[in-house]
């Protein structure tokens, strides 16, 4: 009996209380505060759907490893963990896997709460990679895409010159913002004198 095909496919419902997941495999597992910390610098250099795509494939494996699968691709993202073949024993060992890979203190109901690999793997990432509390500023991701485009040794002469016009432009708001700044930080320890003197001279009313 192929145990192996029967848990991709889902075990038949009479037999599902009597058979066990083949031997688990151990050797290979990455583990440890050095794993934590690769995994981490990985994570702090990706996108959000890059760390997706990495912490998905982490919980794939550990899943494919603890039921004794081979090859991780046999554990659908998206299909239930407990219908592959795990039970409260297993998801434990699971959970006790993903923390050490990861550094977390997840729950022993982890495979409840979140009960597919993608689930997990969205659960992980809202863990390590928190909500950015400070706003980004806008366009610096697409200055880093930029940067990336243009990292060679030539650079078209067109894209040199649209540059050098965004540069200018830039350049002059920045003086524009500041001019504006420094009269309403004076118009703000004017005196009431020195308000209507201003509106003389400068708008020319009298």
């Amino acid at each position: 009996m192929d145990l192996e095909a029967m848990a991709v496919g889902g075990y038949p419902v009479l037999l599902s209380g009597l058979i066990r997941p083949p031997a688990r495999r151990t050797a290979g597992l990455a583990a440890g505060p050095d794993a934590v910390e690769v995994l981490t610098q990985r994570l702090a250099g990706q996108t959000e759907a890059q760390r997706g795509r990495t912490l998905l494939e982490l919980v794939r494996l550990h899943a494919a490893t603890v039921l004794g699968f081979g090859d991780p691709s046999v554990v659908d993202g998206d299909r239930g963990l407990l219908e592959l073949g795990f039970d409260s024993l297993t998801a434990v060992e699971l959970r006790n896997r993903l923390n050490a890979a990861t550094g977390l203190r997840l729950p022993a109901t982890l495979l409840f709460d979140h009960p597919t690999s993608s689930a997990v793997a969205r659960h992980l990432a809202a863990e390590l990679v928190p909500a950015q509390t400070t706003p980004s500023v806008a366009g610096l991701a697409e200055l880093d895409l930029l940067e990336s485009a243009l990292d060679g040794d030539r650079t078209d002469p067109e894209v040199v010159d649209r540059l050098q016009v965004l540069l200018t432009k830039l350049h002059a708001g920045a003086g524009a913002d500041a001019d504006a700044a420094s009269v309403q930080e004076r118009m703000d320890r004017a005196t009431d004198d020195e308000i209507f003197d201003f509106i003389d001279n400068e708008l020319g009313m009298s």
